[in-house]
């Protein structure tokens, strides 16, 4: 009854449209090589080696934590952020990718949630999908409690050793073609935690990577995103 007083008082919780402009994101990190005088401050203050120095700065957004360190320590302006939360990127090459997943599986999609050994952030963020506001399941993804009823897995945090069998695990107990996620930059290379002797190599040494959302953590509307554009629905 109390459900049915809040409904018709506050109306629908649920956003029509998830991609909505996000002021408050984070989005791709750029640098603008007139404005840099390569004094290199940005490469001393990333945590993670997202950024490299070769001929020019070059950043790889999939490794960034986007901490803004590096922001803030450009004494030229030369480094900027934008709010675009929409960074996931496909790895599987475009007709394989057609063949594995849009020929599939463009209707719905059924995933398994693996915390190989992440802080727990993106796994709130991931949580918050599919909550009365963004309401994922709409869309025809939801989340199955076995791997063997799931399409593809969902992996949050650096693999750490004591995971990493348990992953492989999961990964062949699922039904082929088995498509696999990468959420957040600890589950693409590490993150923070990459040199940490409890971890392993890269998700991607492991099991192969279908689609990265970067991010730390990424946002519901990025991981949304991803989803459907992995999907083929963007």
């Amino acid at each position: 009854m109390k459900f049915l007083i809040d409904r018709i008082k506050n109306g629908n919780e649920t956003i029509k449209d998830p991609f909505y402009e996000n002021g408050y994101s984070y989005g791709k990190v750029t640098v603008d090589m007139n404005k840099c005088i390569g004094c290199k401050n940005c490469l001393k203050q990333c945590l993670v080696g997202a950024i490299t120095f070769h001929e020019k700065i070059e950043i790889a957004n999939k490794k960034c934590i986007y901490c803004r360190e590096c922001l803030n320590s450009c004494e030229a302006g030369a480094i900027k952020m934008n709010n675009d939360y929409k960074l996931s990127e496909i790895e599987t090459a475009g007709e394989e990718l057609k063949n594995k997943i849009f020929k599939r599986f463009n209707r719905s999609l059924i995933l398994r949630s693996v915390d190989t050994g992440s802080c727990n952030a993106c796994m709130l963020e991931l949580s918050a999908t599919t909550n009365t506001y963004y309401s994922l399941s709409r869309y025809g993804i939801n989340f199955a409690a076995s791997p063997r009823h799931a399409d593809g897995l969902v992996i949050t945090g650096p693999v750490t050793i004591n995971m990493k069998e348990a992953l492989i695990k999961t990964y062949y107990a699922m039904p082929q073609p088995r498509i696999v996620i990468a959420l957040g930059s600890c589950a693409y290379d590490g993150g923070v935690f990459k040199d940490g002797y409890g971890n392993f190599k890269s998700l991607k040494d492991i099991v192969p990577v279908d689609l990265v959302i970067p991010g730390c953590p990424p946002s519901p509307q990025a991981i949304i995103f991803g989803l459907l554009k992995l999907i083929d629905r963007i």
